[in-house]
């Protein structure tokens, strides 16, 4: 199963990936500062998954998530490969992750507690509103508390559903 790995930092620089063959137009270097583990590099290809579709530019403050059972290059600073990619702007933490029945992640750290006011907005990755249960399947939740239980619980903002297999 693929793990996938947070990064929060704010995009310093973004250009077109260089090869020794010419430029690869539709693939981009993110150049990333964060406070952790100080400069990282994403690539960005026509693949990545872009929360809201956003044109984001330097200065932007970020998530990024890499699938860290995938390969990456030694080199400094590190290079991942961007799965997706969410604007935190709003002060709000973002969770990508498997959410079984009981929408708790896979590793028992994060459940998420849906609003019976409609405050939680659940999407599909294409933007329209997802009508079923979030339950049992790959999801992005923008969130900005939780409590300090094990799990954790939230109330998200919202919920990116991702209905592919």
């Amino acid at each position: 199963m693929a793990q996938f790995t947070p990064v929060y930092g704010t995009i310093t620089s973004i250009t077109p990936m260089q090869t020794a063959d010419g430029t690869q137009d539709c693939t981009l270097l993110f150049f990333v500062m964060t406070q952790d583990i100080g400069p990282v590099t994403f690539t960005v290809t026509p693949l990545t998954y872009v929360e809201g579709q956003e044109t984001l530019k330097p200065g932007d403050p970020i998530v990024a998530f890499y699938d860290s059972s995938v390969p990456t290059p030694l080199i400094y600073p590190p290079r991942y490969h961007a799965v997706l990619i969410a604007e935190t702007d709003d002060g709000l933490f973002a969770a990508f992750d498997y959410f079984d029945e009981n929408l708790v992640n896979s590793d028992a750290t994060l459940k998420l507690n849906l609003s019976e006011r409609g405050e939680t907005e659940v999407l599909m990755a294409n933007g329209q509103i997802y009508y079923g249960t979030p339950a049992n399947h790959y999801l992005l939740v923008l969130y900005s508390t939780t409590t300090r239980s094990i799990p954790a619980m939230t109330t998200p903002e919202k919920i990116i559903v991702f209905c592919s297999e």
